[in-house]
């Protein structure tokens, strides 16, 4: 990478000098010693990471509608992996309100990215907290870099429109000389994250045949999932059939699995309600 893309890397992944809540969560979340109550006193004393919390634990996805009120009883809903995932995004300010902060369809493809995740880490055996997770968060660096340079962040989606055989990974690499793909593995990297999730986002768009991680595989496909669950046009992955086979999973079952897709992101659509 040049000296320019290193210094962007260095730049997007930086962290506030003064840790908020959601850094002091992200260090207790890295002793095993922390109980679900810890952890709700500590979220409850930041009130934007703790309306996110507990209004996640509240959608239809996890059953429990409204019933959830407290921020260690959303900790146990949750489950750690997703906590560390909404408090990641909260370190870096990605729940702020201010102005145009992140490209626009970043929220709602990343819940169904999620949504997508834990469907098929049901039908692979992988867990499905930590699939939830990564589909939250694979597209950080996207996020990241938008807020860095939001205008040329908004060429690269114009050069997409003028030139269909064009990819997203092609355009970001022409403009900022790293993708979004690279930004996000090296902002978890940064949070300390374990290796096989950032090798996970890292590796997002690569072919899912090169891919040896299940966890890899699965993201890919959970994309790829996603897109067409939304008729997403601007950002290209690998046919849904393509990456189902490298999971194992019998292309048949396509259907079934975006008719479910579908019926869980609605089923999450009240956590997109909200920004702190």
């Amino acid at each position: 990478m040049t000296t320019e893309t290193n210094d962007l890397i260095a730049e997007v992944t930086q962290l506030p000098v003064q840790p908020g809540a959601a850094m002091r969560l992200l260090w207790m979340l890295e002793d095993p010693r922390t109980s679900a109550a810890d952890l709700g006193r500590l979220i409850e004393s930041d009130p934007s990471l703790s309306t996110q919390v507990i209004r996640l634990a509240n959608t239809a996805f996890y059953g429990l509608s409204g019933k959830v009120s407290s921020a260690w009883r959303a900790v146990t809903v949750l489950g750690l992996a997703t906590v560390r995932a909404l408090a990641t995004t909260a370190a870096f300010d990605l729940f702020s309100e201010k102005g145009r902060s992140m490209p626009d369809d970043f929220w709602p493809h990343s819940v169904t990215s999620a949504a997508a995740a834990a469907a098929l880490a049901r039908r692979v055996g992988v867990q499905s907290n930590e699939a939830f997770s990564a589909g939250l968060l694979h597209d950080i660096g996207s996020a990241l870099v938008f807020r860095r340079a939001p205008r040329r962040y908004d060429s690269v989606l114009e050069r997409l429109q003028a030139d269909p055989a064009l990819t997203l990974v092609e355009a970001e690499r022409e403009e900022f000389g790293v993708t979004h793909a690279e930004v996000g593995a090296a902002a978890l990297g940064v949070m300390r994250f374990p290796p096989d999730m950032v090798d996970a986002i890292g590796s997002h768009h690569d072919d899912p045949a090169q891919v040896s991680s299940a966890l890899g595989r699965l993201l890919i496909a959970a994309d790829a999932v996603a897109i067409e669950v939304e008729g997403i046009t601007s950002e290209q992955n690998v046919e849904v059939e393509v990456a189902l086979e490298a999971l194992d999973v019998p292309a048949s079952s396509k259907q079934g699995l975006l008719d479910e897709v579908a019926r869980d992101k609605d089923n999450l659509a009240g956590f997109l309600t909200v920004r702190g």
